[in-house]
């Protein structure tokens, strides 16, 4: 029986830890953690809406900017992400104070294209959206931390939907692998607004009693002082029947 406490309690132990310690993951094995607070390359654009020489800086210095990265020849998630997207977005009429960029990830891509892809959607009258290339997307995507794979049998980049949010000094704020739900969007419009969330907290010296304490610049999370206050219920009560199985074990003797 005693062994049986000791047994579970570890497993609880080790749950907790693993389920806490992991964030979304893409099939690639990258997690949405990585990057968070580093800087998006100043890429140049190039788009209907947008003037010639305009950079990524001065899209999201005007408003916070969520980017959507996208192809589009592409025959697997980038349509059904984009009409999630649009659909989510369409739900907070009210809310006027970010961009949405869409960019290929595919030097293939022209601004026709994507002027097409934008008409596809309904979207090439709508200031909120912009659709946009760039020469400088392996620079852009390195500095996301995105890996597209490409696929030279079926002609396609093998990818996960993303989202990332970039607040006005050019930071990312927040990632989203795959296609989500108005709330996770509601967060991620948070982030990029510098509203409080529950998640993605700015490092700080003076959080002494977070669970974990995220590293910006390894991407990497760190077991922290509130952990211990966490995991004390279940350590005392370890004790406790640790104790009460010594003191019947002596009053047996």
């Amino acid at each position: 029986m005693f062994k049986d406490i000791v047994i579970f309690s570890s497993i609880v132990m080790i749950s907790f830890v693993s389920t806490n310690v992991k964030g979304q993951i893409a099939s690639s094995g990258w997690k949405e953690e990585d990057r968070i607070y580093s800087k998006v390359f100043d890429a140049p654009l190039s788009g209907k809406q947008l003037r010639k020489g305009t950079t990524l800086y001065q899209v999201t210095s005007q408003k916070p900017t969520v980017l959507a990265l996208i192809f589009t020849r592409c025959t697997g998630v980038c349509n059904p992400f984009l009409l999630e997207l649009k659909e989510n977005i369409e739900l907070r009429t009210n809310e006027k104070n970010f961009n949405i960029l869409v960019m290929s990830f595919d030097p293939r891509d022209t601004e026709k294209d994507l002027d097409d892809l934008a008409m596809r959607f309904g979207l090439s009258e709508d200031k909120r959206w912009e659709f946009a290339v760039t020469d400088s997307i392996r620079s852009l995507v390195q500095s996301i931390g995105f890996k597209p794979v490409w696929d030279s049998l079926r002609q396609q980049y093998d990818h996960d939907a993303l989202l990332i949010g970039i607040n006005s000094e050019g930071y990312i704020t927040k990632k989203l692998i795959g296609i989500r739900n108005n709330a996770d969007l509601g967060l991620l419009l948070a982030s990029i607004q510098d509203s409080f969330t529950p998640t993605y907290r700015m490092a700080n010296p003076n959080m002494l009693f977070s669970c974990f304490n995220y590293d910006a610049k390894t991407g990497k999370n760190t077991p922290g002082l509130g952990l211990i206050f966490v995991a004390l219920p279940a350590l005392i009560a370890m004790v406790i029947v640790l104790s009460v199985n010594f003191f019947v074990r002596v009053n047996r003797i």
